[in-house]
């Protein structure tokens, strides 16, 4: 089985699921189809979620991104395979929340995600447009 990348636009972030199975060789064809896709949308904040990708193998591609800012939410079981250090631009999440609040957050800024609280109950509600692998 290959992976499938699907996606949207949320708060002018790129939004990408990835499900399927990865490879150390689909790894990087992964990350190159997230680029890809960020250019397209003109982009440069992703929230990637990983939950749902069985294999992981070789998702340290995103490492090799530094132009894009990467929010990926994985489950904790995961923890092991994590980058043992989180960078500028890549950052792990166990929380779709946290993850956008990093990605709306000035990286410039000493004060990180310290912005206006957004409304409660508001979700990813947005359609998701498919691509293969």
């Amino acid at each position: 089985m290959g992976y499938r990348i699907q996606h949207s636009r949320v708060e002018g972030a790129l939004s990408v699921v990835v499900t399927g199975m990865s490879t150390p060789a689909a790894a990087g064809c992964i990350a190159r189809d997230i680029a890809s896709l960020a250019a397209q949308e003109a982009v440069s904040s992703v929230l990637v979620d990983l939950r749902w990708l069985e294999d992981k193998a070789g998702m340290r591609s995103f490492l090799h991104l530094p132009w894009l800012r990467l929010a990926v939410l994985d489950v904790g079981e995961n923890d092991a395979n994590r980058p043992f250090t989180d960078h500028d631009t890549l950052r792990y999440f166990a929380s779709v929340n946290s993850a956008m609040r990093w990605l709306r957050a000035d990286p410039r800024s000493p004060r990180g995600d310290r912005k206006a609280p957004t409304p409660a109950g508001g979700g990813l509600r947005a359609p998701l447009a498919i691509l293969g692998g």
